[in-house]
């Protein structure tokens, strides 16, 4: 039997993982946003239906990293570019900020999809059984965006999630255009959900805790 570990997938690349929280669970800006725009990139795999996600993922990303680079050593950690775009703009959401709130809420929704996505592969022996991602996506989407959509959104996300491609024509794409390595794959996705999750809930607790977001 041929060992498969080791293959490369679009995850098995270190550089696109979520970085590890510091202190205070203060989370590193540059590998935070290196990893958003890998998250981003991994939308494509979706199909062209999900451009506008992707785009608005990559725009969000955008908006923060030019507040970073403004100065990176005063906001190497997302906290503190938080605190101070909020100075700067009187208490209120500047640019990087309110990007960086629709950053959180789409990542909220890629994380759900992830976790959805490996558990599903890994309850079912007959894979067949489960290679449509539209029910994961509903889920996913019920949990997380849903309720910061308005009534035209919400319509066209229902028409959005009927273009998915099966979970195998992702899992492939993730493979780099190789066969047979789904259960790779999958593996490699779950290696990255742990820190995914970590900075989520980090950045989730700190907009809480500003009150830049209401509660569900």
């Amino acid at each position: 039997m041929t060992d498969t570990t080791e293959k490369e997938t679009y995850f098995s690349h270190t550089d696109r993982m979520f970085p590890e929280l510091h202190d205070d669970d203060r989370i590193p800006t540059e590998q935070f946003l290196i990893a958003c725009q890998g998250i981003a990139d991994f939308v494509g795999f979706l199909g062209t239906a999900f451009s506008p996600v992707k785009s608005d993922i990559a725009g969000n990303v955008k908006k923060v990293r030019t507040k970073f680079e403004t100065d990176k050593e005063r906001m190497k950690y997302l906290q503190d570019l938080i605190d101070i775009d909020l100075n700067e703009n009187n208490g209120k959401l500047g640019v990087a900020t309110e990007g960086l709130l629709w950053l959180k809420r789409g990542l909220e929704f890629m994380l759900q999809l992830l976790r959805l996505m490996v558990f599903e592969y890994n309850s079912n022996i007959d894979k067949s059984q489960t290679e449509t991602i539209v029910g994961i996506l509903r889920q996913a989407y019920e949990k997380t965006l849903k309720r910061h959509h308005n009534f035209v959104a919400k319509q066209l996300f229902k028409v959005l999630i009927h273009a998915a491609p099966y979970r195998k024509d992702i899992l492939k794409a993730v493979a780099l255009g190789n066969e047979g390595l789904e259960d790779v794959c999958i593996r490699h996705i779950d290696t990255h959900l742990d820190n995914f999750g970590h900075n989520v809930n980090s950045l989730v607790n700190y907009y809480y805790a500003k009150n830049l977001e209401t509660r569900p």
